[in-house]
This record gives C-alpha cells, sequence and structure tokens, in this order.
C-alpha cells in the first residue's frame, strides 16, 4: 500500500453528524475524547475535499503556524490553495472542533428542514461574530487575524486568514459553506495588524457534510489515520 492510500480514511457522513451534532447517550462524553484525536484532520480534510470540487488545487502542508516568535497565538494548518482563476493562495488556518458537545452547543438533528438549518446556523454564528464592530468574539477565534510567518518558499503566495468550524453556521441570507467576511482584528498587544479591511475566509464543516448525499466519503487524515492504527495496535476490544 502507498504512503498516500494509508492516509486515507473512510467516513460515514450520517454517523459523524448524528455523534458531533447530537448530544445522545451515545455520544455524550466521548466526543471530546474522538474529537482529540481526529478532530483538526477531519475538519482540514473536508475543506479541502470541498474546494478541490471547485476545481483547486489544495495541499495541508505539515509546517508550524506560528508568528516566528516564542510566545504568542499559534495556529492548526496552513493550507495551500491554487484557484482556477490563477489565485495563489496560503490559508494560515485555526480549527475550531465545536460541536453540539462544547459548552453553549445546541442539536441540529440531521432531519432539520431548511428554515430550521438556517435559523440554527444564523444562532451559531451571532455567538462569535459581532456585527456591529465587524470583529470576531474572543481572541481564541480572533487570533487567525494575526499574521503569521510564513514557510520557506512560499513568498510569492497571498495569505489569508481561514476559520474552519465544525458547527454548521454563517450569516442570515449565506447558503455556501465557504463564505468571507470583512473582518478587523481585536488589539493583540506587541504584534502588527493586517492591512484593514481584512478578508476573513470561513468554512463550516457540519453544513457542507449535510449538502451531500453520499453515505461514505473517502479523506485524506494522514494524522488521524496513525492515531487510529496507533490504538488498533495497543488495544483490542473483547
Amino acid at each position: 500500500m502507498d504512503a498516500a492510500a494509508n492516509e486515507m480514511l473512510t467516513i460515514n457522513r450520517l454517523a459523524l453528524l448524528e455523534f458531533l451534532d447530537m448530544k445522545s447517550d451515545y455520544s455524550r462524553g466521548h466526543a471530546t475524547g474522538v474529537v482529540s484525536v481526529v478532530g483538526e484532520d477531519l475538519n482540514a480534510a473536508c475543506f479541502q475535499r470541498y474546494v478541490e470540487s471547485k476545481g483547486v488545487k489544495v495541499e495541508v502542508l505539515p509546517n508550524p503556524v506560528t508568528t516566528g516568535k516564542q510566545r504568542g497565538p499559534r495556529l492548526d494548518r496552513w493550507i495551500k490553495a491554487d484557484w482556477p482563476d490563477g489565485s495563489k493562495i496560503l490559508y494560515q488556518t485555526e480549527i475550531k472542533n465545536w460541536s453540539a458537545h462544547a459548552i453553549g452547543g445546541k442539536n441540529l438533528p440531521i432531519s432539520a428542514n431548511r428554515q430550521e438549518t438556517a435559523d440554527y446556523k444564523q444562532d451559531r454564528w451571532e455567538r462569535h461574530w459581532n456585527s456591529n464592530s465587524s470583529t470576531l468574539k474572543g481572541n481564541s477565534c480572533a487570533k487567525v487575524l494575526v499574521p503569521m510567518k510564513r514557510p520557506d518558499g512560499l513568498g510569492a503566495r497571498t495569505v489569508q486568514p481561514l476559520l474552519i468550524f465544525w458547527e454548521a453556521l454563517g450569516p442570515k441570507g449565506v447558503d455556501d459553506h465557504l463564505f468571507p467576511v470583512t473582518a478587523r482584528r481585536p488589539h493583540y498587544p506587541d504584534f502588527p495588524k493586517f492591512p484593514e479591511p481584512t478578508e476573513l475566509w470561513v468554512f463550516s464543516v457540519s453544513g457542507y457534510l449535510r449538502s451531500l448525499t453520499d453515505d461514505t466519503i473517502d479523506l485524506s487524515m494522514p494524522n488521524a489515520a496513525r492515531r487510529l492504527r496507533a490504538l488498533t495496535d495497543m488495544f483490542a476490544t473483547q
């Protein structure tokens, strides 16, 4: 088996949505543990699959995402994307695994109708976004707007901040799973600001998965695949 195939995982789409978007006896007390093993890879891989469906050439890079200083905010992934229009983007990406099991989380049944889903998405978005000041609420999200030190050899690319959420969310009237907002960065001492206004891209994983019809999908999840193999090597059910 080649290395690339060894990094692929097959995802049961409906089981995943049920597990993370509903507080059930099956998932309660276990969602956080599962997310710690597969969450970041899962969310990055879903973003990759979505934009690849738009004709984008994508690579999720292994490089750390830091300011280059010993202290300061850290993000989760660099994602390199070549868009069909010729744009060459380097996304500095923060991933939020928050689900129905997080503090303040709410259930979103798979059976939710279009209006129920739209109301849910708007409610979740407004928990994170201050429309009056065009800022993200809370530094754990807003740190995505702090400029990071790009990896060597990628200096010609345009850096854009990308915030990936597990939960279904989006502003009122926005149906796409990937959307831009014009964001202003809250104050971070000792760090320079992006030129303002800053274009921030936001992607909703649950929203994307709910739009699909396939029962299973294949995703490139190298870290998660290695962790699951390690767990299988160490533990076996009776």
